[in-house]
């Protein structure tokens, strides 16, 4: 089943929606790195699901160790950092992404009368109001100015934080990957 959801935010909604654990007794997932699946797999035991199974470590973990030659997976795959995809060697992948809606594009979608850098793409031009559109411009114009300067285009405090947070979230996958490895992770 694939609950056609656009963000996570969105799965307990569909869980309550679509899925009864009297009548679904196996629930099979996979996320790709393996951090909503811990998630959801807890979510979905508070429901009253017995049987939750998920992909340890995600597809990233997958693919970094089944050989490629052996594998079942087709494609890249999107991930949340500046690489937007990987193929199965974990390299950069070919999609950039959109810097309005944050959705994978390629470099044929940028040829495309709908794409704006850093302001719009044929995916989401039509929802986006001319505010946006111009807020979107400026900021995309304030980003080439902080480049031509050789400045980050975030201020001092800003990038400060954005770092931390990222150490946060590396220090949490390194946890949960111990934890993993040391069997404490609910994988049923």
């Amino acid at each position: 089943v694939n609950p056609a959801t656009d963000t996570f935010r969105e799965f307990p909604e569909y869980v309550k929606e679509n899925l009864d654990p009297q009548k679904h007794k196996k629930v099979a997932m996979f996320c790709t790195g393996g951090i909503r699946c811990e998630k959801s797999t807890a979510f979905l035991k508070e429901q009253g699901f017995d049987e939750v199974y998920h992909l340890k470590g995600g597809i990233l973990k997958y693919l970094e160790d089944v050989p490629e030659e052996q594998t079942l997976w087709e494609g890249e795959c999107f991930v949340f950092d500046d690489r937007v995809t990987v193929n199965h060697r974990l390299e950069r992948g070919d999609y950039d992404q959109c810097h309005a809606c944050r959705r994978p594009i390629t470099e044929d979608d940028k040829q495309r009368p709908e794409y704006e850098q850093g302001v719009s793409c044929h995916q989401c031009i039509d929802s986006l109001t001319e505010e946006q559109k111009a807020r979107f411009r400026e900021r995309e114009h304030q980003m080439r100015l902080a480049e031509a300067r050789g400045e980050a285009h975030v201020g001092g405090e800003a990038a400060r934080i954005i770092a931390e947070r990222k150490a946060r979230k590396k220090a949490e996958q390194q946890e949960q990957a111990r934890r993993s490895l040391e069997g404490e992770s609910v994988t049923e």
